[in-house]
């Protein structure tokens, strides 16, 4: 896994150089513009050809809005050109230490390695004076063996990569065309982000349009109908307290008689 992975590292690290900084600049190629608008338009699920309803899809023209955007960011494409310095220092001063890590694990007295491996210094702080680092036998041979592979890996991917992108020796398009299943795979970025929009985000909003639906139909449902039959016994009884004596005595005199008709049956 190890070489394979400082291969795959080496090559794609140098196809990225070699598309970015190496041969003609294409940032004004028509061809290539139109490439990646018809790529995006089909990776937005639009159709192409008399099937189609959106007339711009048989234009392969970009929506209105994209193409605001690439007017008012095209000052930037319209020549390669190098960063201000607050872009370049701070990736100047990361390269230091990005190279200086590579010290971890040669094979001469790193101190810096044993610092790494030294305790929690919080913890022994009266013993400091005494700690000593053990001292073991560096193995040259499995040093080379791993050292010396990784890095014949690492050339021939990037020679591999300066004959698909540099020389143009090696044509990478009839190679995806053969391998187009698998191409298409890598394109996509094997189909993560397609993948975790339908189950996480479409199944959240799946999830929270039936929790909606508990919420609307049974939670205020049984709110809405207690205040309804709020109202309709409120309405019903207002017509009772009508501060009538004749009929207070009427109600009186119902009650009395079904109790006594009650009575008489039971």
């Amino acid at each position: 896994m190890g070489w394979l992975t400082a291969g795959i590292t080496a090559f794609y690290m140098f196809r990225m150089y070699f598309s970015t900084f190496e041969g003609t600049f294409r940032g004004q190629d028509s061809s290539i513009k139109n490439q990646l608008k018809t790529e995006q338009l089909q990776r937005m699920g639009l159709a192409f050809g008399p099937g189609a309803m959106n007339p711009q899809e048989l234009t392969a023209e970009m929506p209105p809005e994209a193409d605001d955007h690439e007017a008012h960011e095209g000052h930037h494409s319209s020549e390669p050109h190098e960063s201000p310095l607050s872009m370049t220092l701070p990736l100047m001063l990361l390269a230091i230490p990005s190279i200086l890590i590579g010290l971890v694990g040669t094979p001469f007295n790193n101190y810096f390695e044993e610092f790494l491996h030294r305790p929690s210094v919080g913890t022994i702080a009266s013993h400091v004076s005494e700690l000593e680092i053990p001292s073991t036998e560096f193995n040259w041979t499995e040093f080379l063996v791993m050292g010396g592979s990784s890095v014949g890996i690492a050339l021939i991917g990037i020679t591999l990569a300066s004959l698909f992108y540099l020389r143009h020796k090696i044509d990478a398009g009839a190679i995806a065309h053969k391998i187009e299943p698998l191409y298409r795979l890598s394109l996509n970025k094997w189909y993560i982000d397609e993948i975790y929009n339908s189950v996480f985000v479409q199944g959240s909003r799946r999830l929270a349009r039936q929790v909606l639906e508990v919420d609307v139909r049974i939670v205020d449902g049984v709110v809405n109908l207690a205040g309804f039959a709020t109202l309709v016994s409120g309405e019903g009884l207002k017509y009772l307290e009508n501060g009538r004596v004749q009929f207070y005595a009427l109600i009186v005199f119902g009650a009395v008689l079904g109790f006594v008709l009650v009575s008489g049956i039971t």
